[in-house]
């Protein structure tokens, strides 16, 4: 009875996989079931009326293994064909020329990043986004050099989308560009990281860049410099007068220390921005600045938390107000900002 129990539970989930894949997945000989069977006429009968029906064997098939492959393939190669074929009749239709030697170009360049291991969608929003990933004739040399660097496809991605350009930069002026930053201290973990999240920096000459960090370096300690080029990468291309403008009202309008400024992204956001984040607390009676020689202990909300959350979590947070009350003060603001600049 041990064995006959054992039998049929074994036998179940072969119904299972014969079910899902058909009676050719597994056989075993009536004769070798019955041969387990023992002291049961019940159990006996049962085997040799299903045992017809319902054959097992120990082997699987790759009927449908295969099959199944080969319906991935062929989707596959489906989505290929849709992708390239809808390219190129929205450049078509936009009478902008994209490749002399038509379809077959765009083909073999959604097939050369398939390779890269880009997912199909991304490269059809790619393609979408920008010609010059059709037009230029190094563009498979150049992205996979930058995939062999240690980019991955989704860092591939993010460069290709936000800076389109860099496929005009040849391999070794993007390796020369990148010594720039690693002269300056930057990892090579932590260049990459910078490159994916502003290419545009890859554009910027080695005289400017050491220009920009020891300007950066009379307001910061050193350490603290390369870790807000990596918060706010802007800092090394905007006005150096806007910059200290954004410093000197956090400090001394609002008394911020520059461990705050450090650990926000203060100079990615726009002075009037700043400014507007900072009133509507101040005349809400919510944010008193703290000095030294008051010597109380500050309950405002931090740099970061002023400046680097979304309207809803800082009216209702920091406020405790609506968004739609502090929306409402960001237009009567802007108008009193638009005054000042006409005086």
């Amino acid at each position: 009875m041990l064995h006959c129990k054992y039998l049929h539970a074994v036998m179940k989930n072969r119904a299972f996989l014969l079910f899902r894949y058909g009676y050719s997945y597994m056989t075993m000989s009536s004769r070798s079931v019955h041969n387990c069977i023992r002291g049961s006429i019940k159990c006996l009968d049962f085997h040799k009326s299903s045992c017809q029906s319902l054959h097992m064997k120990y082997f699987v098939s790759e009927a449908a293994p295969t099959n199944t492959k080969e319906r991935v393939t062929t989707n596959y190669e489906i989505q290929i064909e849709e992708t390239t074929d809808k390219v190129y009749e929205y450049y078509r239709s936009c009478n902008i020329m994209i490749v002399s030697s038509g379809k077959e170009r765009v083909k073999d360049y959604v097939q050369h990043l398939i390779d890269l291991k880009l997912k199909i969608n991304d490269i059809e929003q790619l393609m979408l986004a920008s010609p010059k990933i059709l037009i230029n004739e190094d563009m498979c040399t150049l992205t996979k050099q930058l995939r062999e660097y240690g980019f991955s496809p989704k860092q591939m991605v993010h460069i290709l989308s936000k800076f389109p350009d860099i496929l005009d930069m040849n391999f070794e002026t993007f390796l020369k560009n990148l010594e720039i930053f690693r002269n300056i201290g930057f990892s090579d973990d932590v260049l990459m990281a910078l490159v994916v999240s502003d290419p545009t920096i890859l554009l910027l000459e080695q005289e400017d860049v050491c220009y920009r960090v020891d300007e950066l370096k009379k307001m910061f300690l050193s350490k603290s410099v390369l870790q807000l080029i990596v918060k706010s990468p802007s800092v090394l291309t905007e006005d150096i007068n806007v910059i200290h403008l954004k410093y000197d009202y956090v400090s001394q309008k609002m008394g911020a220390t520059p461990g705050q400024v450090i650990r926000s992204n203060l100079f990615s956001h726009s002075l009037d921005y700043i400014k507007c984040r900072h009133q509507f607390l101040t005349r809400a009676g919510l944010y008193k600045k703290v000095t030294k020689d008051t010597g109380e202990i500050g309950k405002n909300p931090s740099l970061r938390e002023m400046l680097d959350t979304s309207d809803e979590i800082f009216a209702k947070k920091h406020s405790k107000m609506t968004v739609a009350e502090y929306q409402t003060f960001v237009k009567i603001f802007e108008k009193e900002m638009t005054a000042e600049e006409v005086d």
